[in-house]
């Protein structure tokens, strides 16, 4: 035991780190509570809704709530399990964010705030009475990303440095190309679905008035549809990356085409994309050059190269397979029991259209492969061009006519002095309009000797 705790001892921090994976878990649960208190209250009156009490309100909130982690909600002869990627992803930037605000960030403190994170979801579902299911893994996955980018700055420990050597700033560039290749692919879906909405926005309006809602039950809809913001976003990436996405059996939504069938009454769906767009495939390539160059370190050699490419690639591969498992799902019975993504094939699609701009952007930036590029950008140039021709230059051109040696002038003394180079002077612009030459100008010692003035006899 002792030699256990000199090897991994317990952070003196550890209660805060406990804390923060209490509050990460407990904030989204009870936002969820309140929206459903509200919604309760609002429509307590409304026939048809004298079975609901409070028990039952939490109950069902929290049911919703472990929909973020992968968990479901049965409803008439159906269930709805298409996971509001905006609810999981405010669960990931909360324990982020509660561990770096206790001052918790180090591997032994976060792990202590994953385990409680994981165990409070757990003990909340059993609570509430939804009892545990594949949403208490799902948090498992939570707490892991979340304690991730809790880290992420954090210096490795030393061991872990001198284990990997010359590998860890390949393997550190190829992670943190990874998060902002993830990143960055999420808000360009989440601009996608915007512009679409923006678009198609009389019709999106038509099929939220024909719902009649409430004012509170208005609210209570805009905010679901915000939550499942990043679910279309990852719908519109499938759609950019070509095999696309389905919104029940039969249906199709792809950038080549699109097969429609009757759809259910959400506003959002009003927005789904109908025109082809074949060129969508080139804004993933650019996006990973783009991730490639940005503030990447320069890859001294192949092997660099090969390691961040590789440690990229496997972690945006497992990072989109997780995101296109929960944008996947049902949400409602018979035809609508398959909305969503094929998460292997998107993951792949995504994967090796980025990886292929990102690959590029880090192989050109190795000393060798930009000396090769200098070299081929001058032969071509070498090419075009070719060698250039001695041109003759024009009279009084003071670089085509080469200094005269300097020539003695003999002294009254008898001494012998060296008088300046003639250097010719160039022609003005008149002259070069008129094709007349310009007199040359003597120098200073040569007017000396040509003067007719005599010299003086020695004494």
């Amino acid at each position: 035991m002792a030699a256990m705790r000199a090897s991994l001892p317990i952070p003196e921090n550890w209660p805060r780190a406990v804390l923060a994976g209490v509050e990460a878990a407990l904030t989204p649960w009870l936002l969820t509570v309140a929206g459903a208190f509200v919604t309760y209250v609002a429509t307590a009156s409304a026939p048809g809704t004298g079975n609901v009490t409070w028990g039952s309100a939490v109950t069902t909130a929290t049911r919703a709530w472990t929909l973020a982690f992968g968990g479901s909600i049965a409803v008439s002869e159906g269930v709805i399990s298409l996971a509001p990627l905006g609810l999981t992803l405010l669960a990931v930037v909360l324990l982020a964010g509660a561990v770096r605000r206790r001052d918790a960030a180090q591997p032994v403190a976060v792990g202590i705030a994953a385990v409680t994170y994981t165990t409070t979801v757990a003990v909340i579902a059993v609570l509430s009475g939804v009892g545990s299911g594949r949403h208490v893994l799902g948090g498992v996955a939570v707490a892991l990303v979340g304690g991730l980018a809790a880290l992420r700055g954090t210096a490795l420990p030393a061991p872990v440095l001198r284990r990997l050597g010359d590998a860890a700033d390949p393997i550190r560039a190829g992670l943190a190309g990874a998060g902002r290749a993830l990143a960055l692919s999420m808000l360009v879906g989440t601009g996608l679905v915007a512009v679409s909405v923006a678009v198609s926005w009389d019709q999106v309006r038509e099929i939220h008035d024909s719902l009649r809602p409430d004012a509170a039950s208005a609210v209570v809809l805009v905010l679901a549809q915000l939550l499942y913001l990043p679910t279309l976003a990852m719908w519109a990436l499938a759609w950019l990356a070509g095999p696309g996405f389905t919104v029940g059996v039969g249906t199709s939504y792809t950038s080549l085409g699109a097969t429609t069938e009757v759809l259910p009454a959400i506003p959002v769906l009003g927005a789904l994309p109908l025109a082809r767009a074949p060129w969508a495939l080139v804004t993933l390539v650019l996006l990973g050059a783009v991730v490639g160059t940005w503030r990447i370190r320069r890859s001294r050699g192949w092997r660099d190269v090969a390691l961040t490419v590789g440690v990229f690639g496997a972690v945006v591969m497992l990072g989109f397979l997780v995101l296109g498992w929960l944008a996947s799902g049902s949400i409602g019975p018979e035809r609508m029991s398959a909305v969503g993504v094929e998460a292997p094939v998107v993951a792949g699609a995504l994967t090796g259209l980025l990886l292929a701009g990102f690959a590029v952007a880090t192989t050109v930036r190795t000393p060798r492969a930009r000396a090769g590029l200098v070299a081929a950008v001058s032969a071509v140039r070498a090419g075009l061009v070719g060698e250039p021709e001695a041109e003759s230059a024009p009279q009084g051109d003071v670089a085509a006519t080469p200094a005269t040696a300097p020539t003695g002038v003999t002294a009254p003394t008898g001494a012998t002095i060296p008088t300046a180079a003639t250097v010719p002077t160039a022609p003005s612009f008149a002259s070069a309009l008129t094709g007349a030459t310009a007199p040359t100008a003597p120098s200073a010692a040569s007017a000396a000797v040509s003067s007719d003035r005599p010299t003086r006899p020695e004494r």
